[in-house]
Formats: C-alpha cells, structure tokens, sequence
C-alpha cells in the first residue's frame, strides 16, 4: 500500500502545480479519472466521474464515483479531499496526500461488506481565492449535484506529514463531532492502529479550513481529519520527499475501520447536535496524558480545553 500511496502522491505532484485552469489541473484531472475507473468505481450519476459545472464566467469540474453497497436506499456515505493547489506548488501534502489516502482506503473497502454506497468526491476549486466563495466544488456538489441525503461526510486535509511539534508527530486532529452527538461515540470506539494518535475538539476554534465548510453550514454530519499546517503549507516545498507514508497507511486504515463502524452506525436527525465534551477530554488524555501532567496543565473541562487548544494552535501555527 505504501508504494501506491507514494505513485499518486508522485503523479499528482509532478506538473508542480494543480492550480485551476493549468495543465497540471488537467493531468491531475486525467489521472485520477483513470484510477477511479482501474478501482471500480461507478460513476456517480451519467458515463462519467467529471461533473462539470460554472459559476459566473469560470468552468470547473468535480469528479465524483460511488463504491456500491448492499442497499442504496440507504443514505450514502460521502469521503472528501480537494485536487487543486494554491497556486503554482506540487501540493504534495495539500491534497495529494489526502486523495491518495482516500484511494486506499478505497482499496481496503472494497474487501468489505458495506450496507451503504460509499461516494468518493474529489471537487475542484478549493484553494484561494475561492475559498469559501460559492465557486468551491464541495459547495456546488453538494447543493447541485448530489441530490441524495447522506449519512455523514468525512474531510481529508493536510493529512501527509508529521504534526511539527516535538513528541506528537504521529497525532492526528479532528474537527466537527459536535455536528452530531453519534459522532462522538464513533471517535471513542474506533481502535486506532499502532503508532498513531488522534484528539477531537470543536471545529469553531479553528473555523472552515476545508470542504466540510458546506457540510456544517447545512447542518450534515460531518468530521475534518487533519495534520494542521506546517513549514510546507502552500508553499513551492510541499513535494513527495516531505511525507510520511507510513503515516498515511496508517490514517488510511484507521478511516477504513472508522467508515466500517460508521456505515452500519444510527444517525438520527432527532439527535443532531450535542457538546461531545467527555469524549474530547478521554481523547486527549489517551493522547497527551502525560504531557499535561508534566506541564501541570489542567485538563478537566471545555474551559480547559478551549484555553489549552486555543493557545496551542497559536503557538505552532497549526
């Protein structure tokens, strides 16, 4: 897995730039038609995975293939990571890195038994300056082509590298449990591989920094999984040579095992939102227990937890 991981992190690197409307944008475009079609993917609705769409004078493209499960008159899961880059960089980690963990996780799906259809979205237009602008392609898949109610979505972004600060390379974050109160029970349960560690707190002290943007403002299940920004982020370094792919195998087995759980999982509009506090608390202890007890940082509440993550955010910038 690792190999492959690696030969689409290289492949969509390579033109040294996804920007939209380059020929980089095109290539990446035509790859990745070609290994959602080598995957068995369907397409998500027509003969083809690109779905095209315009806001204003610009023309875009979304690529969009469904994994079918037993049951499609269940509400499908939706996996999401971005294909374009900020400008003129090779986007190693923002966002091949994310796609290619999404095709292994597409890998490993596939020699499962899924109840639902599983729709892998890699949308166009993510970066600035249309970000959060109604020419972002999570925005225009969602409100105009998906046209089916989902079960939950899952954001991949910046998910390639190891978190820069000392002793936590191997975290993970996670934003948006607090979209639905099942959500948090999921996290809990969900076994993480050796060698990687994850914390879940509330996406409002970070903001939108992603697709899940059109997701919480329609009030879906949702949840961002990230490794936060480091030295790379959009910037002309952000190559193949900067990651960690055992990293990403292994993010990529803990979503498949996350996904599994979720795809027979109960999500209720009735239950709907919820503070998923006492989970944020056992994740974090899991995680950096013994941090806190050396820092003397207490570790008890939501104020706690507000004023720890607000200034760790600030001081590493991520």
């Amino acid at each position: 897995m690792i190999d492959q991981l690696r030969k689409d992190v290289i492949a969509l690197a390579a033109p040294g730039t996804r920007k939209v409307g380059s020929q980089g944008h095109e290539q990446a475009r035509e790859y990745l038609n070609g290994r959602m079609q080598a995957a068995g993917l369907m397409p998500h609705h027509g003969n083809s995975f690109e779905l095209s769409y315009r806001v204003e004078s610009s023309n875009y493209v979304n690529l969009a293939g469904v994994l079918p499960g037993i049951d499609n008159s269940l509400n499908p899961i939706l996996l999401i990571a971005h294909y374009d880059t900020c400008d003129d960089q090779p986007g190693a980690d923002d966002n091949a890195a994310a796609i290619a963990t999404w095709l292994a996780v597409l890998q490993r799906l596939k020699l499962t038994h899924r109840q639902r259809d599983i729709i892998f979205l890699f949308p166009d237009a993510e970066e600035p300056p249309r970000f959060l602008t109604e020419h972002m392609g999570s925005t225009n898949f969602y409100l105009k082509q998906l046209q089916r109610t989902i079960h939950a979505g899952l954001v991949l972004d910046l998910v390639g590298h190891d978190v820069p600060v000392e002793g936590l390379e191997d975290m993970v974050f996670i934003f948006g449990a607090e979209s639905h109160q099942s959500l948090a029970k999921l996290l809990l349960e969900t076994e993480l591989p050796a060698g990687l560690r994850n914390i879940a707190t509330l996406n409002r002290y970070v903001g939108d920094l992603s697709d899940h943007h059109v997701l919480r403002e329609n009030g879906e299940p949702y949840l961002f999984f990230t490794c936060g920004r480091w030295e790379h982020y959009h910037q002309v370094t952000d190559i193949p040579e900067h990651l960690n792919y055992d990293k990403m195998q292994r993010i990529a087995q803990y979503l498949t095992t996350l996904i599994e759980q979720l795809d027979h999982s109960k999500v209720e509009a009735e239950d709907h939102k919820s503070d998923p506090v006492d989970m944020e608390l056992q994740l974090l202890r899991r995680a950096m227990g013994s941090y806190f007890e050396e820092a003397g940082i207490p570790m008890n509440n939501r104020n706690d937890i507000q004023r720890f993550i607000l200034s760790w955010v600030k001081q590493y910038q991520l």
